[in-house]
């Protein structure tokens, strides 16, 4: 098999699994009115409230929500036909906590995920990749054992962890400190995304915008660092055990055997055939730049879809999860259909088949 026909047919695959994926979603999240007959209009009304709404009324709320009140089988194919048509057109409904698109909220906090996700991600893959790299030319000596002990002992914390000691670090102690012994106090923000006081001047100052960009990014600077610095040790092992490996393959020998130089050895032959796994392992983080970290953006305040998950979660807003979790899905199949085509692009001797 060519790899045009490989393509059609995992493209096939992928479209069978999102299908399926749209199924799942959809009942997933009904499970209990179609068990337990659960009313997701009663989270949003008081029992007062509800007594002394009209019928009409009630079927109105439940109109605009998408939803039939005491639903047949009939009504839930109308309600998944209804969902299948309005996920195309990009509408997943309105949120129950905001009562807003929630598309329109996906969108307003998709920016600030991404911004954090994307230099974590680059910042921890880049760094453990050279320092796996570095020891890995070596393995055994005093640098990689030294450095292997150093990254599992970050590996180990839990990042929320590692969140909040640098926030008691940089965020309290040292303003504290600097306002003690130089009277100003110098630290990083200890939440949010971006400062009221800086927003509200920004609005009115011609430099507003390079103003809210400088803000922003101070604040993204502890986040940042808490997910680089848990996500380091994962790349750093994975990229080191990877080229250990490769490095003791024959045609590593042979070339070694011809007198190349050992950085060309290192680079040219070995480099290339263990960056193989590590394209699949970092095309399955882009789900986890759209979907952010939770517990971090729950630790800083920060106003992604991380934290709009866990305010969903915890309101029982399910057209809100429902919709971010079709997404985590959708990027994660794209992504590993683009990591197996990426495959042949970096070994040209693997077979489709």
């Amino acid at each position: 098999m060519g790899l045009r026909e490989y393509v059609i047919r995992r493209c096939i695959y992928m479209f069978m699994l999102i299908i399926a994926v749209i199924c799942f979603n959809f009942f997933l999240f009904r499970l209990p009115t179609i068990l337990f007959g659960a009313n997701p209009i009663s989270l949003m009304l008081s029992d007062e409230l509800r007594r002394n709404l009209t019928q009409d009324l009630l079927e109105q709320m439940y109109a605009n929500f998408g939803l039939v009140m005491n639903p047949d089988i009939f009504d839930w194919i109308y309600m998944f036909w209804r969902y299948v048509v309005s996920m195309f057109t990009g509408n997943f409904g309105i949120s129950f906590l905001s009562k807003r698109p929630v598309m329109e909220s996906i969108v307003e906090r998709l920016p600030n995920t991404l911004l954090l996700m994307g230099t974590a991600s680059m910042v921890s893959i880049l760094l453990g990749m050279w320092t796996g790299i570095k020891v890995a030319s070596n393995p055994g000596s005093r640098k990689d054992i030294g450095a292997i002990t150093l990254t599992l002992f970050f590996y180990a914390l839990p990042y929320f962890w590692i969140g909040m000691v640098l926030l008691m670090l940089f965020g309290y102690m040292l303003p504290a400190w600097t306002e003690a012994t130089f009277g100003v106090a110098i630290g990083f923000p200890q939440f949010g995304t971006i400062s009221y006081e800086v927003w509200e001047v920004a609005r009115i100052h011609p430099l507003g915008a390079l103003m809210v960009a400088a803000d922003v990014l101070f604040h993204l600077v502890l986040p940042m660092m808490t997910l680089a610095i848990g996500a380091f040790g994962y790349w750093f092992l994975y990229m080191r055990n990877n080229l250990v490996t490769v490095m003791t393959e024959d045609y590593i020998l042979t070339a070694r055997a011809k007198g190349l130089d050992e950085n060309q050895v290192l680079y040219k032959h070995g480099l290339k055939n263990a960056m193989l796994p590590m394209v699949t392992a970092i095309a399955l983080t882009l789900s986890g730049l759209i979907t952010g970290t939770v517990l971090i953006e729950t630790v800083f305040s920060w106003r992604g879809l991380g934290r709009f998950i866990f305010e969903s979660l915890i309101a029982l807003d399910f057209p809100v999860v429902q919709a971010i979790f079709l997404i985590i899905a959708i990027v994660t199949i794209l992504a590993n259909f683009v990591a197996d085509m990426l495959y042949g692009v970096l070994d040209p001797r693997i077979k489709y088949g």
